[in-house]
């Protein structure tokens, strides 16, 4: 009897780790997210500064505003590189994380910039998000002001 009890314990555990989570627990669900953001720049760009403005997403997120640091590295005349933590405010709560840009001098005043957004933390509805994606921004005056287009793959929101 007692080899009938370990032999139908461990089938029992068996079939449960091949069906998954019980008790309603999932994977969690990656979404794809597109944002657009208008920065701008406070006082002198270069090397190192902070940007407000206005970002703009689709659902669950919707408009917000955005505050970042960041920190240039000029790698030669007209490129280099940035690095800027940022948090994104919304309704419904935060989304905070890290950016890693390069940027390309495109013409006398304009400036092309690309690069990667890893987002660490979150409050109120988005508390558990985790993920990133990828960020492009356009400037036609130096760096002064930026237009900008994010696509994440973000869990937890």
């Amino acid at each position: 009897m007692r080899r009938t009890t370990i032999i139908t314990t461990a089938l029992a555990a068996t079939a449960a780790l091949a069906v998954g989570p019980v008790g309603g627990a999932s994977a969690k669900k990656a979404t794809q997210l597109d944002c657009g953001l208008k920065l701008f720049a406070q006082g002198q760009p270069n090397p190192s500064g902070i940007q407000f403005g206005f970002v703009t997403c689709q659902e669950p997120f919707g408009n917000g505003v955005h505050y970042d640091e960041y920190t240039v590295t000029p790698t030669s005349p007209g490129h280099g590189t940035i690095a800027a933590t940022f948090t994104n405010s919304y309704d419904l709560g935060t989304t905070s994380g890290t950016a890693a840009l390069t940027f390309t001098a495109t013409g006398e005043t304009s400036v092309a910039y690309s690069g990667t957004v890893t987002y660490t933390h979150g409050t109120g509805k988005f508390k558990q998000i985790a993920g990133g994606g990828t960020i492009e921004c356009t400037s036609v005056d130096r760096g002064a002001h930026k237009s900008c287009t994010v696509h994440s793959t973000l869990t937890g929101v």
